[in-house]
């Protein structure tokens, strides 16, 4: 009689091994082969988005390999032309980001001396009790020089500036080869990966469920597809509204800042803060302390708000409804493994599994918790 129950422990036990193995091998591999892995994501990701419009094109009579030059060119052209418009105040501010940094610092270092001057005076003060009236049973206390430490911060400043724009000069040639291998590795998942899966299904799967098949994958393209599609039209509205906003109201460089407000959107509660610092600091720059820094931050806080609480909860329905927590740990998760671009593509990711998971059955609980 007690050697079922201890039977069972030891299964739990070896399950709870595995499982942790598993989860650990799984996040050793995503962060060592983090370049392939994020190449492979993100490239499947825009795969999807376009997948819909080239089997429309297919569809009347348009072969694949036209409809996804045809498609893929429609994203690049413009893309190309949106970073030959930002080249000039992406310069400007990279320019400026310098004088900003000194010019914060010389204002703590302003802050700094003013603490240590009142800091000075109440240890004088406070010495020259101790001299009237303990001096005989201490020594006098030396006031620390803090001179020394005064251009800390401008210096930590610079270093991190000179740090970064090394990195980036680095960087910059890789990255565009990786794009490069993007785009090829797009424009063949479009054209070809039908044609693969067709056959593997043929060729493996038992032919009373190949149907089966073919209707499974059809709907996870489907709603992955206009999943993706749905997020990234808002978040293009979003920086369209916010570039109409900035011209309206006169703030300089309004295409650039317009682009960041929807690009960041797609990092929940992060995109939106980071939003709201960089126009706040562009805004301030331009106009000081006058009252339309904080209009301009006030309209770009109500744009967020807006569509974070009602555009994209009414449009997405239950397909967005994912825990807050969950998203939380989830984008501190992503963003220690694969960075920057990693953030960016963590929520679609997620809300793509969530997706996936809601087509099994016996994934509906996992389903359940992530709409906790």
């Amino acid at each position: 009689m007690t050697s079922i129950p201890e039977e069972k422990k030891a299964v739990n036990k070896s399950l709870v091994c595995h499982i942790t193995l598993t989860v650990l091998a799984v996040i050793y591999t995503a962060y060592f082969a983090q370049e392939l892995i994020l190449l492979l994501v993100a490239s499947a990701l825009i795969s999807l988005l376009l997948s819909s419009g080239v089997n429309t094109l297919e569809r009347f009579y348009v072969p694949r390999v036209l409809g996804a030059i045809f498609l893929l060119s429609c994203l690049i052209v413009p893309t190309s032309a949106l970073v030959s418009q930002l080249e000039e105040p992406v310069t400007k501010w990279t320019k400026m980001l310098p004088k900003i940094s000194t010019h914060i610092s010389e204002k703590l270092d302003e802050y700094q001396n003013i603490i240590d001057t009142e800091s000075t005076d109440n240890v004088n003060s406070t010495q020259e009790i101790s001299d009237s009236w303990f001096s005989w049973f201490k020594e006098k206390p030396k006031i620390s020089n803090n001179s020394e430490n005064k251009s800390m911060i401008q210096t930590q400043l610079k270093e991190s500036l000179f740090s970064f724009a090394a990195e980036f000069m680095v960087l910059a040639p890789f990255a565009l080869i990786q794009l490069i291998t993007a785009i090829i590795l797009i424009l063949f998942t479009l054209v070809y990966s039908p044609k693969l899966f067709r056959h593997y299904v043929q060729l493996f799967v038992i032919e009373s469920r190949q149907k089966k098949a073919f209707k499974f994958v059809l709907d996870i393209q489907q709603q992955l597809s206009r999943y993706i599609l749905t997020v990234s039209l808002i978040n293009l509205f979003l920086s369209l509204i916010a570039m109409l906003l900035f011209t309206l109201m006169g703030l300089e460089d309004a295409l650039l800042w317009g682009l960041i407000v929807g690009f960041v959107n797609f990092i929940p509660f992060v995109g939106p803060a980071f939003a709201l610092g960089a126009i706040t600091l562009a805004s301030s720059v331009q106009w000081g302390t006058d009252i339309k820094v904080l209009i301009v931050v006030c309209s770009v806080l109500s744009l967020n708000i807006l569509e974070s609480q009602f555009i994209t909860p009414l449009v997405l329905a239950k397909n967005m409804r994912v825990n807050p927590f969950i998203i939380i740990v989830w984008l501190l998760i992503i963003g220690w493994l694969w960075g920057l671009i990693g953030l960016l593509i963590a929520v679609p990711l997620l809300v793509c599994i969530k997706l996936i998971l809601t087509l099994f059955e016996q994934t509906q609980p996992w389903v359940k918790f992530l709409e906790t």
